[in-house]
Formats: structure tokens, C-alpha cells, sequence
């Protein structure tokens, strides 16, 4: 009997393991560059992110800069001492403000300057010390445990999750302050020098490396959390979130605040009559003309079921109720197909109000809810301002 001959099937094992084309296929490098394309609640995640791991680190560095002052005291000279002590009670005092500083955790612009204010801190204590330093005869025993801090600080950039301009720039920083150091206080480049910048943009690219994975990897798991799969739209458990994010800015700005909330009507007739996938089409194309027709306002999502919600910033009850029955007549020009080629119109009934000065997110909602209602039992296809 002879052997049975077993033959490779490379396509089979292509099934098996997605090759790197296949992930270059499935990843938008416009997130990974630049955080224009994110959307804000990620943005807000993302600032909490960094503004957490920020803190804690701060907090740790500050207790360290002070257990090392035992040794600063065996290997610094006599005459550099109080200067270096100084500047590393200065260095651990800066370090534990920001470990201690609350302020905008959910702000993107305030987690990139903290983040900045983290990598300058221990590049300005680098500069400081080579400058108390600069005339110290035996200098290389002396900054042992000084020049690690360029390397320490790059590397530490790779647990925070960033963008590729992002993590160039703060790799930049450091790599600037070393290079100018090393420029200002050896007025040449030796080959150990040389050796020193090599590896430090190593790491630096590792860290960056590591960064654009942390992102992808955040911003694939918050999208499959909080994106409804059939529309694209956010869920109901961000909406709410937005929601709660805008009074608060609204009450801060005391500005306007306006929400809408959508229901098709007879929807349910759409499933029995043509069938869910038909229906789950309806979805679709109402969700596309919320996108057109509220294109300067992102702030929309799938609330549950047949239910939308926008929600506006800025705008009054007056402007809302516009928008809404623009909304409400642009429907009558829609229509979708059915799979069995049926062509299906829909209407829509929409609940609108604006933010009082007792509201919380619950009475908010509450109040369009009943103005939906209302909308409802007016006959439908109809835009009701919630009293």
C-alpha cells in the first residue's frame, strides 16, 4: 500500500492566518497618523487614558527622585552638592504637581500637555545637571545616574496609547534636548556620542511602534463597543454619555442645548409586510440621511430599535425644531428596495427640546421622549416641541 501523498494548499492556510496585506487591507492608517478621524467620545476616552497613566507615573517618579538622594550624596562632589540637590527637590516637586493636578481629565488638548509637561520635566532636570556638572573633571562617574534619564523617558512613551505625530513629537523632544546637549557640552560628536544617538532612536521607534498599537488596538475594540453593527451609529450607552458631557459644557459655556429623538413610523409594519432584511435597509437609509442632513453635528446615534437621537450643541429649541422638519420632509424623498424588489417610503415622527436649568440627562430625555409621544399620537409623520 503506498503512502498517501499530502499536498499543501497555500490558500488554505491564507484562510487560517491573515497575512500582512490582509492587515494592511483592514487598517486605516488616517487613525494612526493623525486623531483628526476619531470621533469625540474616543478622543475623550483616549484623554482619560493618558491623563490616568500620566498622574500615576508623575506621582511614582516624584517619590524616586527622592530615594536616590542618598546616593547623590556618596558619588556627587562636595561643591555641586546643594546645587543638585536643589534641582532634584525641584524635579520631584514638579513631578508630584502634576501627579496631583484634576483638572479637564476628558480633554485631549489638556492630555497632550500634560503629557508634554511629563516628558519636559525630566529633560529639563537632564540639561540642568550637565550644567552643574560641565566643569566636574571626573563628569562620566559623576552622571552615571544621569544619563539614562533621555532613554528612561522614550521608552516610558510607549505605554501611552498615540498617534504617529504624536509620538514623534514627544520623541522628538527628548531627542532634540540630547542632541543639544551633547552639541552644547562636547562641542563635537564622538563616535560614543554617535553610539548613544543610535540607540536612542531605536527605542524611540520602538516606542512609537508600540503606540500605533496600543491605538489600533483601542479604537478597534471602542468601536466594536460602542457602534451599532447595522447603521455605523453610535449605541445608546455613548449617546448618553455625549449627552452628559454636553449639559455639563453647556451649563460651563452657558450656552444652548438641543436634542431630537426620531421614531419610523409603523415600522414594525415594514418588518411584517417585506421582511427584517427589509427593514434593517429602512434602518441604513435613514441613518445615511441623518449623517447628510446633520453633516455639522456628529452627536447622532441609534437610541434602540426604530429609535434615533441627535443630539445638538449651541442650538436653541427654535433652531432644532428647523433642522427637524427638514428632516421630517426630506423622508417623503427617500425610499429603499426591498429584496424582492419592492420599493418601500417611510416617514418619520421626531420629539424636540432644549436644556432647562433644572435638567439632568434623565428628565432631559424624559421630556423629548413625551414630546415624541405627542408626535405619535398627533398621527405620526410629524415634529412635536416637548413642553
Amino acid at each position: 500500500m503506498k503512502p498517501q501523498t499530502i499536498k499543501h494548499n497555500p490558500k488554505l492556510n491564507e484562510a487560517r492566518t491573515p497575512g500582512l496585506m490582509e492587515w494592511l487591507r483592514r487598517t486605516d492608517f488616517n487613525d494612526l497618523v493623525s486623531s483628526e478621524m476619531h470621533s469625540r467620545d474616543f478622543n475623550g476616552s483616549r484623554a482619560e487614558y493618558v491623563y490616568m497613566r500620566v498622574r500615576l507615573l508623575a506621582l511614582v517618579f516624584s517619590v524616586l527622585s527622592l530615594l536616590w538622594i542618598p546616593i547623590d550624596v556618596f558619588i556627587v562632589p562636595e561643591d555641586a552638592l546643594g546645587s543638585i540637590l536643589t534641582l532634584r527637590l525641584a524635579y520631584s516637586g514638579l513631578f508630584l504637581i502634576l501627579g496631583m493636578l484634576t483638572w479637564c481629565p476628558q480633554s485631549l488638548g489638556c492630555a497632550r500637555l500634560r503629557l508634554s509637561t511629563f516628558v519636559l520635566i525630566p529633560c529639563l532636570f537632564y540639561v540642568g545637571s550637565r550644567l552643574i556638572f560641565t566643569h566636574d573633571t571626573d563628569i562620566e562617574t559623576v552622571l552615571v545616574g544621569y544619563s539614562f534619564l533621555p532613554y528612561l523617558t522614550v521608552v516610558l512613551l510607549a505605554i501611552f496609547p498615540l498617534t504617529l505625530i504624536e509620538g514623534l513629537g514627544y520623541a522628538s523632544l527628548v531627542g532634540i534636548t540630547f542632541l543639544g546637549s551633547e552639541v552644547y557640552f562636547g562641542g563635537f560628536l564622538t563616535i560614543s556620542t554617535l553610539g548613544d544617538i543610535w540607540l536612542l532612536t531605536l527605542l524611540a521607534g520602538i516606542a512609537v511602534w508600540a503606540q500605533l498599537a496600543q491605538l489600533h488596538m483601542l479604537l478597534r475594540l471602542y468601536r466594536e463597543a460602542s457602534r451599532d453593527a447595522l447603521t455605523g451609529l453610535v449605541n445608546r450607552r455613548v449617546l448618553n454619555k455625549w449627552l452628559s458631557l454636553e449639559i455639563t459644557r453647556a451649563r460651563q459655556e452657558e450656552s444652548s442645548l438641543s436634542i431630537l429623538l426620531f421614531d419610523l413610523d409603523f415600522f414594525k409594519q415594514v418588518n411584517d409586510t417585506y421582511g427584517h432584511l427589509a427593514g434593517d435597509k429602512v434602518l441604513q437609509t435613514f441613518s445615511r440621511l441623518l449623517k447628510r442632513d446633520l453633516v455639522n453635528y456628529n452627536l447622532i446615534g441609534r437610541y434602540g430599535g426604530e429609535e434615533f437621537m441627535a443630539v445638538l450643541p449651541n442650538l436653541d429649541e427654535s433652531a432644532a425644531m428647523i433642522i427637524a422638519e427638514r428632516i421630517r420632509k426630506n423622508c417623503h424623498s427617500v425610499q429603499t428596495q426591498g429584496s424582492e424588489g419592492h420599493i418601500i417610503s417611510f416617514t418619520v415622527s421626531i420629539g424636540v427640546t432644549g436644556l432647562r436649568n433644572t435638567d439632568t440627562t434623565e428628565t432631559l430625555v424624559h421630556r423629548v421622549d413625551k414630546g415624541l409621544y405627542s408626535a405619535k399620537m398627533k398621527g405620526r409623520d410629524t415634529v412635536v416641541l416637548a413642553e
